[in-house]
């Protein structure tokens, strides 16, 4: 979907610097070999297929100096993130005031294996490669004594290693012990972390606040076909509630179109989303990325679209054929956010969430939350763009007039609430995280979906080909193979036998 942005992007560069020679790198290089079509990005001079770091100097330096370069460059080792430098402090120094935060990349790769998801199958990205704790506690202290606020801990699971994970945030705290500092962090991770109590507590003492996690389902039958295993094994409801007791608000991931999925999938998200008490819960459609399990053996099955580049004008696109009628998931999903965007159910959930702070496990963080007015205002302040898109969030807000009286009682709710404090950072979450979906969906309708379903008569055992549990693929491979198999042969039998 980002093929046209690149080109325009490419046509941009081109006009400003005709001489120059262009090249293009990262995952999404890696995506389009693993679809079959690196042949799209032949505009660019150089493509390079693989980790950067550890040939960009060489590289740079066979481009000043006029020496030939193939076309497509592949790095077939994987960058030891352990020898990452720290960033380039000339460079950030003179520009950090222009960003709302700062990003900084702590840790690669996941261990777990869900069918649908590119981390695990980037080459040796099935298990975490983590920064050393040293460099990023320089990155951190260096910004912060700069001014800056907010970090998003970018990677791929933070508590994919716990240990690593628990390390730095016990370097965070000392840290903070010695500077008197108080950002505030954000990161992803995944549902186990209710297993931890000792990491959450440390967590929010750190002064995390926000945290995102791949929730994705409702449906165990769903979490059970995509080899969702975390998920599976815990009651979600709970474990969600668990989590958000200690303070985090958390940002779910949710996706709709798994062949498990039913009619009544939507319903049962609203419900769960609310039972959880989830300030956040945005879903999208499933697709399947290039070189996944689930690309793999939509393929095989004869479900997949070719629809890779583009959205053609439509918000939704997705290159499966899903197994639930199109007709029934686009009504379903419109249904969905007319409700979700209500003011009555979000001021449900808001309440829900609150009700929850009350188990005895919150902590409150100090300073200024993740999600600051203050801090966004400086950004709006200087970019037209921005404050169009502030003017238009609250003209959306404003109808129906019912979405003011939901949120003066959200307000009087939260002000009653003086055992919590901090409270009123969470009402700037809840009614940023609302009024972002009341700019995504309002005026959603059928005609902004392109997506389609298998045809009347399909057969229902062909959702797994023959050869989807192959011998010659590695143990974790397989095993999550088998999770995926075993759920869809149950959904088989179900059909078979009308359960």
């Amino acid at each position: 979907q980002d093929h046209e942005e690149l080109g325009a992007v490419l046509a941009s560069l081109r006009a400003g610097n005709p001489t120059a020679r262009m090249v293009i790198g990262g995952p999404i290089c890696w995506s389009f070999d693993q679809a079959g079509d690196i042949a799209r990005l032949a505009p660019w001079d150089h493509v390079v297929i693989g980790d950067g770091e550890g040939i960009i100097a060489d590289l740079l330096a066979a481009i000043r100096a006029s020496r030939p370069l193939d076309h497509l460059i592949r790095v077939e080792r994987r960058f030891d993130i352990a020898l990452a430098k720290p960033l380039y402090w000339p460079l950030v120094d003179a520009t950090w005031q222009s960003y709302y935060g700062a990003v900084l990349e702590v840790s690669r790769g996941c261990p777990f294996l869900c069918e649908f998801c590119d981390i695990r199958i980037l080459p040796d990205n099935n298990r975490p490669h983590n920064k050393p704790v040293d460099t990023i506690m320089a990155e951190i202290d260096h910004l912060a004594a700069l001014g800056v606020n907010r970090f998003l801990l970018a990677c791929d699971n933070f508590i994919g290693e716990p240990r690593w994970a628990e390390s730095l945030v016990d370097a965070i705290l000392a840290w903070r012990g010695r500077t008197g500092r108080n950002p505030t962090f954000y990161t992803w991770l995944t549902i186990n972390l209710y297993k931890m109590p000792w990491l959450l507590r440390k967590l929010r003492q750190a002064n995390f606040d926000a945290i995102f996690i791949g929730v994705e389902s409702f449906n165990a039958n769903s979490l059970l076909e995509t080899a969702k295993v975390q998920n599976a094994a815990a009651e979600i409801v709970e474990a969600v509630r668990l989590i958000q007791s200690y303070g985090f608000p958390v940002i779910a991931g949710l996706i709709f179109g798994f062949d498990s999925d039913t009619s009544e999938s939507f319903d049962q998200t609203l419900d769960g989303i609310a039972e959880a008490g989830l300030l956040s819960g945005d879903p999208s459609l499933l697709t399947a990325l290039p070189g996944t399990p689930l690309y793999q053996r939509m393929k095989a099955a004869g479900r997949l679209r070719d629809v890779r580049y583009g959205l053609g004008g439509y918000k939704y696109r997705t290159n499966i054929r899903y197994l639930l009628p199109r007709d029934a998931i686009i009504s379903g999903y419109i249904a969905f956010n007319r409700r979700f965007s209500g003011g009555r159910y979000q001021f449900r959930r808001l309440r829900a969430f609150f009700d929850n702070l009350d188990r005895g496990n919150y902590i409150p963080i100090t300073g200024d939350g993740y999600i600051s007015y203050s801090g966004a205002l400086r950004i709006v302040l200087k970019d037209a763009a921005s404050a169009r898109q502030l003017v238009r969030r609250l003209t959306v807000f404003s109808w129906p007039l019912s979405n003011w009286y939901w949120l003066l009682r959200a307000v009087a709710m939260v002000a009653g609430r003086r055992r919590i404090i901090g409270r009123f950072g969470y009402l700037k979450v809840w009614f940023t995280l609302w009024t972002n979906v009341l700019l995504r969906y309002a005026d959603i309708s059928e005609r902004d979906f392109d997506i389609d379903s298998v045809a009347d008569g399909f057969d229902l055992r062909s959702v797994l080909p023959g050869d989807y549990i192959d011998a010659s693929l590695d143990n974790k491979t397989r095993a999550q193979r088998r999770l995926t198999a075993g759920s869809l042969e149950g959904l088989v039998r179900r059909s078979e036998t009308g359960e």
